[in-house]
């Protein structure tokens, strides 16, 4: 009868879970809603002084979370070499996820980051001060949203509106996507139609943003599906496209040919330089497993190395479009590609309680590829003279 009675009450206990858990994930879980606020064409940008330049140097930064950090040490690093800031150097920035949030956040007026943040250095250092101050609150989560999510299983895994309100705060509310100082284009994921949608500051498709509001866009760009909630910005009209946004990591995690064939279009007849800028990217597990292992593993063993694969593929074939560009254009295209894995110690993207390590990463990258950086500091000072 003892049984009988602790069987009962294990059963109801878990039905109550259940039920808790069930309304939780439908109806309490967070949304980040913004009113749509389209951009009148008064405040249009265009980039006449590109129709000066000979060659456009175009900066690309790779998603990845806390592994952001990164590119960031190799920026900083660059930015030493060459003698200037970073947002000098480079005339067209772009990023998906993280990146998106560093080639904002290198464009960000001068005079609001005085004013905020006082004698801050140069902005790669702030920015590096900023995710190392950030990751923590970003990426940890109440005890009862881990647990009636299943760590993410059921709904977005960390809060959004942690993210909504970093952004906020440091981007602060009246700083619009066009007052960036140069040309930035941000990815972000149409989810109504599966298609990467650019949001660009420059040109006539500044009209067709959702928003003028920088903190806005960069939160709609950074959500990472199944990590923060997507953003909705609020229409009185019936049709969902260009609404509903998130990360485009899951699509483009290099968006490379994509902003690349854009700047082209608009401003041809112009040498193009890109350096792009990878995250770090995650062993593969099965490296370092035997067949008798391998053989066994079903869907949850691969998942790990299935999204690895898939992030690498999706590098692999932005170098393959930019080998083929240049072997058509020698004398028009140049680019350099700077990555490096993850291992000893691995972090993964989330991993703040380990982004210390990052700096190691970051600098055995330096070292590996010592020759390529050489080329790229030097041809950055010639372009930029």
């Amino acid at each position: 009868m003892k049984a009988w009675r602790l069987t009962i009450i294990f059963a109801l206990l878990t039905l109550t879970f259940g039920i808790i858990a069930y309304v939780y994930n439908h109806h309490f879980t967070e949304k980040t809603q913004f009113y749509r606020t389209p951009v009148t064409e008064e405040i249009i940008i265009n980039e006449t002084r590109f129709k000066e330049k000979e060659t456009i140097n175009i900066l690309i930064l790779d998603g990845g979370g806390v592994r952001g950090l990164i590119p960031l040490y190799v920026l900083q690093y660059i930015e030493q070499q060459v003698g200037k800031p970073i947002n000098e150097i480079f005339d067209v920035f772009s990023g998906v996820s993280t990146g998106a949030i560093i080639a904002t956040g290198l464009n960000v007026p001068v005079k609001q980051l005085s004013d905020k943040y006082g004698d801050y250095g140069s902005k790669v250092d702030l920015l590096i001060k900023l995710y190392k101050s950030e990751s923590k609150y970003l990426f940890t989560t109440p005890w009862y949203h881990k647990l009636l999510t299943g760590a993410g299983m059921f709904s977005p895994k960390f809060m959004g509106d942690r993210l909504h309100q970093v952004m906020k705060f440091h981007y602060t509310e009246d700083l619009k996507f066009t007052e960036l100082e140069k040309y930035v284009i941000i990815p972000s994921l149409d989810i109504y139609t599966g298609q990467v949608h650019l949001f660009k500051n420059r040109g006539k498709e500044v009209a067709n943003l959702p928003s003028n509001s920088l903190y806005q866009l960069v939160t709609a760009a950074s959500s990472a599906e199944t990590i923060f909630p997507p953003v909705d910005f609020l229409s009185i009209k019936k049709d969902f496209r260009y609404r509903y946004f998130a990360d485009a990591g899951i699509s483009t995690n290099n968006p490379t040919s994509m902003v690349l064939l854009d700047i082209m279009e608009e401003f041809p007849n112009k040498k193009y330089y890109v350096l792009i800028l990878g995250s770090g990217t995650s062993p593969l597990s099965s490296a370092h497993t035997g067949y008798q292992e391998v053989k066994n593993w079903g869907q949850l063993r691969w998942m790990h190395d299935l999204i690895t694969d898939v992030q690498r593929s999706m590098d692999n074939q932005q170098l393959y479009t930019l080998k083929i560009a240049k072997l058509l254009s020698p004398d028009q295209i140049e680019y350099d590609y700077l990555n490096v894995k993850v291992v000893n110690p691995t972090v993964g993207i989330f991993d703040y309680e380990s982004m210390d390590s990052l700096k190691i990463h970051a600098d055995r990258l330096l070292k590996e590829n010592k020759n390529q950086i050489d080329q790229v500091i030097e041809h950055l000072k010639q372009r930029t003279d």
